[in-house]
């Protein structure tokens, strides 16, 4: 065996490995952000619904208090 075919032998397997790892590290970066946004888009949400209710149970008061005073 001459040294280009161990380097070969060695190296090729050595460098799929290499470029597997930084394809999976590219993945989960990727799918990080991905959940990031859709969290916080989540949370915006979350914040108008409960915005909502407040607004409701506020309205749902006075009616409860004008409804008292008759």
């Amino acid at each position: 065996m001459t040294n280009v075919q161990l380097y070969l032998a060695a190296g090729l397997p050595t460098l799929a490995v290499l470029v597997g790892i930084l394809m999976n590290e590219v993945m989960l970066s990727w799918l990080s952000t991905s959940l990031n946004a859709r969290m916080a888009s989540l949370e915006g949400r979350i914040d108008m619904l409960s915005g909502k209710v407040v607004e409701l149970d506020n309205r749902l008061t006075r009616i409860e208090e004008r409804l008292e005073r008759r």
